[in-house]
């Protein structure tokens, strides 16, 4: 193993290290439970990653994913008794399927359309969630949820959910890393970069699309399914258009295309929200000015700043290129 790698290696195991000390450092259940919002918003954004920074779509219709994850494995385990963790999966294959449908309906065009008819799916489900009384509650929503459990072990604190999620948060960052450097994750690039020629190179852009987008779909209803036992009560507002831009400004803060890149941009997103509750009504109208300023100044989002730091530093002391900063890809220039 080069220095460079090893270097990497070291670095990247004092960054799981940290995050495994934070929420002993927090110091009340408040913080714990920012920081499990932290690690639940990089999930999803994660997902939304694949679509945005590896296909180089922009959908509308994530948060509809996130819903029917958090609805079918809330429904499992309040009208059927099935145990949470079984709902998990089952949350995955179901946001998954819907994925599926959608994404070969929409994927055959690109551009706004593509962003305008996920909007509109997206629209469609949640006016059917919010509409199915019957079964979803309507507005009303669905309470009681019980909390997830792996055999004797039930995750009800903030500390302990942050710790489940974060074990998803790393797992899905290997897959992440894992298929940007296989033959598949090349073929999303090639597609992202240029679609015509990646077709003219023998690459299906259609399949390829589609299975990202039904990868990073059933990736968000996973997400809300821990959400919905997080939380305990969902309504029919999480598939709100409000949350899709939420995902996609952590996405976009952070620096699509990576791996680090959405999850420091979850960081910023809550902390961020958090620190500016003393702005009171200008809360918002502060946060959207400094969104707006990092768009402008940091058009490749917060990682770019260790990017460029790491340029700036290989050309002041003449080293080689290649030193394992995260590239656009996600994995190590």
């Amino acid at each position: 193993m080069s220095t460079n790698s090893m270097g990497h290696t070291v670095g990247m195991a004092g960054g799981v290290a940290a995050l495994c000390v934070l929420p002993f450092l927090a110091g009340n259940a408040y913080l714990e439970h920012l920081l499990a919002l932290w690690m639940l918003y990089a999930l999803l954004a994660l997902s939304l990653n694949i679509v945005i920074g590896y296909l180089g779509e922009l959908t509308f219709g994530h948060a509809a994913f996130v819903g029917v994850g958090a609805y079918t494995s809330a429904l499992l385990s309040t009208q059927l008794g099935l145990p949470p963790l079984l709902g998990l999966p089952l949350a995955a294959v179901a946001a998954a399927l819907f994925g599926l449908v959608i994404g070969y309906a929409a994927l055959r065009v690109v551009g706004p359309q593509f962003t305008i008819l996920t909007l509109g799916f997206g629209s469609i489900l949640y006016t059917i969630t919010n509409n199915w009384v019957d079964l979803t509650r309507g507005p009303m929503g669905i309470s009681d949820i019980p909390p997830m459990a792996i055999g004797p072990m039930t995750f009800t604190s903030a500390r302990e959910t942050y710790f489940l999620i974060l074990a998803l948060v790393l797992a899905v960052g290997f897959l992440c890393h894992a298929l940007v450097n296989s033959r598949t994750g090349r073929a999303f690039l090639a597609v992202r970069e240029n679609a015509p020629l990646a077709a003219s190179l023998g690459i299906n852009v259609f399949h390829t699309k589609l299975l990202g987008f039904v990868v990073a779909t059933a990736i968000a209803g996973l997400g809300g399914a821990i959400y919905a036992h997080y939380i305990k009560v969902i309504t029919p507002d999480i598939m709100g258009v409000q949350n899709v831009a939420a995902l996609i400004i952590v996405v976009i803060i952070g620096g699509r295309g990576t791996i680090v890149g959405p999850i420091l941009g979850a960081l910023v997103y809550i902390g961020l929200l958090e620190a500016l509750r003393v702005a009171g009504p200008l809360r918002m109208v502060i946060f959207a000015a400094l969104l707006t300023g990092t768009v402008v100044f940091l058009p490749g989002g917060l990682v770019s700043l260790w990017q460029r730091w790491r340029t700036t530093h290989k050309a002041d002391n003449n080293l080689p290129a290649g030193n394992g900063v995260p590239s656009a890809e996600g994995g190590a220039e």
